[in-house]
């Protein structure tokens, strides 16, 4: 069928403050068939603020704490999700799927994936994302 539309994405690496996406994170999230938004590509992530966060007009925010499994993860994706009304709040388990380069960037870029286009792509094993909001 013709390409799907590449929804908004915007990762969030860090709570308090915000941090977006940086490093290899938004290619994960351009592989995976998202758009990028509010990252640094190449670079490393920096504090921002919500409002920022907000302006690039994410559809998906990913919230991807570092030393973080899944369950402090989606405590933290809770408290990020008033910030975006309107848009699907996911938390990952980032040191699992995405912080650490190696083979298991796959898997996070399947879970991105699995997000981006529920209808195309399995879901990834329990425990490797939740949807909050």
């Amino acid at each position: 069928g013709p390409p799907t539309r590449r929804r908004r994405v915007a990762v969030v690496e860090w709570v308090d403050p915000p941090f977006g996406g940086g490093h290899w994170i938004p290619d994960l999230v351009r592989v995976a068939g998202g758009e990028p938004v509010a990252g640094h590509p190449g670079a490393r992530s920096v504090p921002t603020t919500w409002a920022a966060l907000r302006a690039a007009a994410p559809e998906v925010v990913l919230v991807t704490p570092c030393g973080f499994h899944l369950d402090g993860a989606a405590a933290q994706a809770a408290a990020v999700a008033p910030h975006f009304p309107g848009a699907e709040v996911w938390a990952l388990d980032a040191d699992g799927l995405i912080v650490r380069a190696g083979p298991r960037l796959v898997d996070g870029v399947e879970a991105i994936a699995a997000i981006l286009h529920p209808a195309a792509v399995p879901q990834p094993p329990a425990g490797h994302l939740r949807r909050v909001a």
